[in-house]
């Protein structure tokens, strides 16, 4: 298989070749210049639902986008000769490495849901969830990047040879990094419970996989928000250890029942919680609970989480073929104060309903037997 397109054909579009050669202030400053991007410019607003705490960001031409999801029909699987990415139509790339076949490389998202403000104010540097008794909201200001998996249109995790998969965590874990290590003139100061770690903002990865997931493209890729608010996952484990003194890794490491453990890996494991309220849910969990950042990995914790995320998302694709549903995931990670660092893989494998919307989750399968499953599927 050759790749549709070389390095070669967008050196235009390379600002970077690599994350090192550049700082994070000269990127923010591209972005800030990119009138592409400005078209698409978020309105930097972030409201609170005073319920729970849940997060709400504003962007309305993210409506525009020509290969959004809501309301379209799936995309057929190879539909290559339609993707923006094959036709090299791309925003500037701050980091590109080779791999086996193909290439990886990270660049700018065109919609973005945060956006650089050109003025900061003494709000921006503020705690990251402070009052808003006015309701007025708060300004939201940061960058939005994309991680392309492969050059490869149908190359992803589950399919990608562990090297190459080894290479792409590699380049994740030094962006996280230059982002949360750079961003102290225009970000807070991160709230890490313990230690003295001194990063800024909050880094929010995720993955979106299937229509029915949210992807709007079906070349594999990661979403990176870099912002000044922290999601309101990251301020609930950070409860969950204030209440607690445990972050919330350990407390899975130590309570979940050892019947839904899926593989131990040695320095990293992969469970269904105890709490599973899709099929197939699944925790890919550190084991060293100290650490809460992918860059603060060492090679062999790398080389295992890479190892991890890959038979979870293979695991998942393959069953729910097996079920004759359409695969779909949503993955995240969770690297924020007061979680340790878990990787979340929630499968679309039912719709929500109106309990679910109340905080009330019906479950059409049984953990344990879930868990079972994923044993017998991982071992293939």
């Amino acid at each position: 298989m050759t790749a549709k397109f070389t390095q070669e054909d967008i050196a235009e579009f390379v600002y970077a070749r690599n994350l090192e050669a550049t700082s994070l202030q000269d990127v923010i400053g591209k972005v800030i210049k990119d009138d592409r991007i400005l078209r698409y410019v978020p309105e930097a607003l972030c409201q609170i639902d005073p319920r729970d705490g849940d997060l709400v960001v504003y962007n309305s031409s993210r409506s525009h986008r020509t290969h959004m999801s809501a309301g379209a029909m799936p995309e057929p699987e190879d539909d290559s000769d339609r993707c923006p990415i094959c036709k090299k139509q791309m925003t500037p790339i701050i980091d590109i490495a080779d791999l086996s076949e193909g290439f990886t490389f990270i660049n700018k998202n065109l919609y973005p849901i945060f956006h650089p403000l050109n003025r900061l104010i003494d709000e921006i540097l503020e705690q990251p969830l402070p009052p808003d008794p006015l309701h007025h909201g708060r300004k939201s200001t940061g960058i939005h990047l994309l991680q392309w998996t492969s050059s490869l249109h149908d190359r992803d995790w589950h399919n990608m040879p562990q090297a190459d998969c080894e290479i792409v965590m590699g380049r994740l874990a030094a962006l996280e990094s230059k982002l949360l290590h750079e961003a102290r003139e225009f970000m807070p100061a991160s709230q890490p419970p313990m230690g003295d770690k001194k990063t800024f903002g909050y880094v929010s990865i995720i993955k979106n996989y299937g229509h029915a997931a949210g992807a709007s493209l079906t070349h594999g890729h990661q979403q990176i928000g870099f912002n000044n608010i922290m999601p309101s996952k990251f301020f609930n484990n950070l409860c969950f250890y204030n209440r607690n003194r445990r972050v919330f890794s350990q407390y899975m490491l130590d309570e979940n029942p050892k019947d839904l453990l899926v593989k131990d890996f040695g320095k990293a494991v992969l469970i269904v919680p105890y709490f599973m309220r899709r099929a197939f849910d699944m925790l890919l969990i550190l084991k060293d609970t100290t650490k809460q950042f992918i860059h603060e990995l060492d090679e062999e914790e790398l080389n295992q989480v890479t190892g991890g995320m890959r038979k979870a998302i293979g695991a998942i694709l393959r069953l729910m073929h097996q079920q004759g549903k359409v695969p779909s995931y949503n993955m995240t990670v969770n690297n924020g104060p007061g979680a340790g660092l878990y990787f979340e893989f929630l499968a679309h494998t039912q719709e929500l309903g109106g309990f679910e919307h109340l905080g009330l989750w019906v479950c059409q399968a049984n953990q344990y037997e879930v868990a079972q499953q994923l044993r017998e599927t991982i071992v293939l």
